[in-house]
């Protein structure tokens, strides 16, 4: 199990390093892979906790939602959101319909959690210093996951939130936090980011980074499974690895992009 995690991230780790450098083009290709698995796995999770969703209309409205955003067409994001709404309320107008409310709501709630929040690593990318930022970002949820994971196994004793997750503890969980930090900081160094923006970036992206991978866990309880999915050795599925990313994606673009002027 822990060569497998290893190895799957000596893997990936190198790929979105090479992505984020590529350039805006090539890291839109990473995220669709990551909104159409990541959605995947959602509706899965969604039909397993005894729900239906419209699985089709939901992916085809992320990956709308990416290649719109990369394009700069931002003002049809809204159009694509709106027409989703309109045609999975409509489709529950047919026969046999006895849950509308949480069939729709679980349809959208994924086009939402997975698609619209992976679309802010390209808005990430493309402020000024968007590469800086998107490195700082990632750099924070990888330091704070894999802090969490170890510290969290090795010194574990407290349960964090043991209804969602019992095998989370708060030592891990501070551990994770304090290298999301450290690992911001060295990032904001290397890049010439102003440490205090850094720390603060580290902070608050970091804390995200926790809530998505309890968010997470509570989808997987609910849907009574151990992962999302077992298409990355050792890590589960694309949501297993990327929860905490989806929420640290969109704290860290409004953070910089508000020191940046961009909104």
């Amino acid at each position: 199990m822990m060569t497998r995690r290893i190895l799957t991230a000596l893997v990936g780790i190198p790929i979105i390093v090479a992505g984020v450098w590529a350039g805006e083009w090539v890291l839109l290709g990473l995220v669709l892979v990551l909104i159409v698995a990541g959605l995947w796995e959602f509706y899965t999770l969604v039909d397993r906790a005894g729900y239906t969703s419209s699985r089709t209309a939901g992916v085809v409205a992320g990956v709308a939602l990416a290649v719109l955003s990369q394009v700069g067409e931002r003002r049809w994001i809204l159009a694509v959101l709106s027409a989703l709404v309109l045609y999975v309320l409509s489709a529950q107008l047919g026969p046999r319909r006895t849950r509308a409310l949480s069939d729709a709501a679980g349809t959208v709630l994924g086009v939402l959690y997975v698609g619209y929040f992976a679309v802010h690593l390209l808005l990430l990318r493309k402020l000024q210093h968007g590469m800086a930022f998107t490195f700082l970002v990632f750099g924070t949820v990888w330091a704070t996951d894999a802090a969490a994971y170890f510290v969290g196994r090795w010194r574990g004793q407290r349960k964090l939130a043991p209804e969602v997750s019992p095998n989370k503890t708060v030592e891990g969980a501070t551990a994770g936090i304090v290298c999301g930090v450290t690992g911001a900081l060295l990032v904001a160094w290397a890049f010439g980011i102003p440490m205090e923006l850094g720390a603060v970036a580290g902070a608050l992206c970091s804390a995200a980074a926790v809530a998505g991978d309890l968010w997470e866990s509570a989808l997987k309880r609910e849907a009574k499974v151990k992962d999302s999915g077992s298409v990355l050795p050792g890590h589960g599925g694309f949501l297993d690895r990327f929860d905490g990313l989806l929420f640290a994606a969109v704290v860290g673009y409004y953070v910089f992009a508000t020191w940046t002027g961009a909104l």
